[in-house]
């Protein structure tokens, strides 16, 4: 994980706060500027005690010599996950349409 430089280590630092912050900041810039409804702000607004920091573990590949490792990266309570589920429904039939 270290050679590709893509995970940090956070130690103390907690950046989630800030995150869900930021996050929802854009999201009243969107509503300001008439981008989205109030329903799709509400929706998508997110409160603290709905957030985790993704996390990463590793699940081994037990068929394969040496019993490298799968590193998995699960975010399922990130600060984007609300927005990330309303494009996908969103954009879902386009995609199915194009397919």
């Amino acid at each position: 994980m270290e050679k590709t430089e893509a995970y940090q280590c956070l130690g103390v630092n907690d950046p989630l706060p800030n995150l869900i912050e930021r996050t929802n900041k854009y999201l009243l810039d969107l509503r300001l500027a008439h981008w989205i409804t109030q329903e799709q702000y509400e929706l998508l607004c997110l409160k603290p005690s709905e957030a985790k920091l993704a996390h990463l573990y590793y699940q081994p590949k037990t068929h394969k010599p040496g019993t490298p490792l799968r590193p998995i990266v699960s975010g399922l309570k990130h600060p984007t996950i609300k927005i990330s589920t309303y494009l996908d429904q969103l954009l879902r039939p386009l995609f199915n349409k194009i397919g």
